[in-house]
């Protein structure tokens, strides 16, 4: 009976230093997964808008299809906090900004400018799993300036 109890108070200690090395190895994994989604939507944009031409007025412009799994919070990944792209003012930039788990923000820059679908800055907030993305060139309205759109296929 003395073995038993020792060996569950043992295997309890064991799990117990184990666990912080495990939710360390599941953020960098993490990390590493969500800034490689990070270069694919920079490289699909900057892709878009330095190798296809601006549409005529009333045309819809060329598209990019991009699909990503992003991680689903479970012993060997971290859930997404945050991942979202903001245009910078009008020039023609955007900054991706990302964060998993309880590690620090992450930044990648684009050399393109990406906004949502609707004109604002894309905001995917908490995201897991798999996801579909369209981006779209098309012109701002007001300067008729080259600008990249992401649409969400789906939820």
């Amino acid at each position: 009976m003395i073995r038993v109890v020792l060996a569950v108070i043992l295997t309890v200690v064991l799990v117990g230093i184990a666990m912080p090395a495990i939710d360390h190895a599941a953020g960098v994994n993490s990390d590493r997964r969500v800034g490689s989604i990070a270069e694919q939507f920079e490289q699909t944009a900057v892709a878009l808008n330095e190798t296809e031409d601006l549409p005529p007025k009333g045309v819809r412009g060329p598209q990019r299809v991009l699909e990503v799994t992003f991680p689903t919070p479970s012993l060997t990944a971290t859930s997404v906090l945050l991942f979202q792209i903001e245009r910078e003012g009008t020039r023609g930039h955007s900054v991706l900004t990302y964060r998993v788990g309880g590690r620090p923000n992450r930044t990648v820059h684009i050399d393109a400018p990406v906004v949502s679908a609707d004109g604002t800055d894309l905001e995917l907030g908490r995201v897991s799993g798999h996801r579909t993305y369209i981006f779209r060139l098309g012109r701002v309205s007001s300067t008729r300036d080259p600008i990249v759109r992401v649409h969400r296929v789906g939820g």
